[in-house]
């Protein structure tokens, strides 16, 4: 075992959650400042990764297992129209809001491992203690989860952020199963480039699609074509997703390799509104949301994940 294998093994996937986090709050963020929209900004996005992988993807040993290539296609639809619904959410609603309904992945993260791994109910039997700690923080997501809905802010984004939520949870268990499938290094780059390359053809025909009934709408109300969506600002998004995307991806995939659980990395990564509220802090920005609801919807996601790290 390497030294890097003993560190992350040893406890250090935490750490690259951790950095998980800090990117991913950043990747919330992008669109609430530059707010573009969704489907446009996921296949630039994607174009850019793609574009600054290739140089890289012929350095390194790609899985071979055809189940790696079937898994990374199926995080495509799940977790790629995801995204676009997540920076529509953001550009919204704000990247704070968006990223405090985010504890609902981990739930449902945390139940449909048990389809994987089914042995896990028999060891929480064995562990009363552990047990009732579960129920204690899923009965905590239950009451904050309710406070949340008394603000109308969150409320409309969490209804918004369902069909996103739903991919999400998906994407997270099948991640890790995919980090499983090949040699360390190729299938964490090989996750990111791969996913990246079939989502430029599944977005990009989303894209003409949806840009041509656009386009076809506003010529026949105002009789004048849609302007260009390939404009700087959109370049300037892109260019920034793209690179934080890159940068979280990479630690999540390499945390996913080593931890025991997808729901540890998923709670972990959970809080990214802690150092969103921190950069909100730095420019003095203020939200309309239930922020003390949403933390505590946070904290018993991660106290859920510890009960169950026994």
């Amino acid at each position: 075992m390497t030294d890097f294998h003993g560190f992350m093994a040893g406890g250090g996937w935490a750490l690259f959650a951790l950095f998980t986090a800090i990117f991913t709050g950043g990747f919330y963020l992008v669109n609430q400042y530059l707010k573009q929209p969704g489907h446009l900004l996921v296949f630039w996005m994607r174009v850019l990764v793609v574009i600054f992988l290739s140089p890289l993807i012929h350095e390194i040993l790609l899985p071979r297992d055809p189940v790696f290539y079937l898994t990374v296609f199926v995080t495509v639809l799940g977790g790629t129209f995801a995204d676009i619904r997540t920076l529509n959410v953001s550009a919204a609603y704000g990247g704070g809001v968006t990223a405090r309904v985010q504890p609902v992945t981990v739930i449902g993260a945390f139940f449909l491992w048990f389809l994987f791994d089914p042995a896990l109910l028999s060891q929480y039997a064995a562990h009363p203690l552990n047990t009732a700690g579960i129920l204690i923080a899923l009965c905590g997501c239950v009451f904050f989860a309710m406070r949340l809905n008394r603000c109308v802010v969150t409320r409309r984004a969490l209804v918004a952020m369902l069909p996103a939520l739903a991919g999400y949870t998906a994407t997270a268990t099948l991640n890790k199963f995919a980090m499983g499938r090949g040699q360390l290094e190729g299938a964490v780059f090989g996750y990111i480039y791969v996913q990246s390359f079939f989502a430029v053809f599944a977005v990009g025909g989303y894209v003409l699609w949806r840009e041509r009934a656009s386009a076809l709408a506003k010529l026949a109300e105002k009789g004048e074509a849609r302007e260009s969506w390939a404009n700087r600002r959109m370049a300037m998004a892109a260019l920034l997703a793209a690179l934080l995307w890159i940068c979280s991806m990479t630690y999540k995939n390499y945390a996913m390799a080593f931890t025991p659980n997808p729901s540890y990395v998923g709670a972990i990564a959970l809080t990214s509104p802690v150092f969103i509220a921190l950069f909100y802090r730095f420019v003095k920005f203020r939200e309309e949301a239930d922020v003390a609801s949403g933390m505590g919807v946070v904290f018993c996601a991660l106290l859920l994940v510890l009960m169950t790290a026994h």
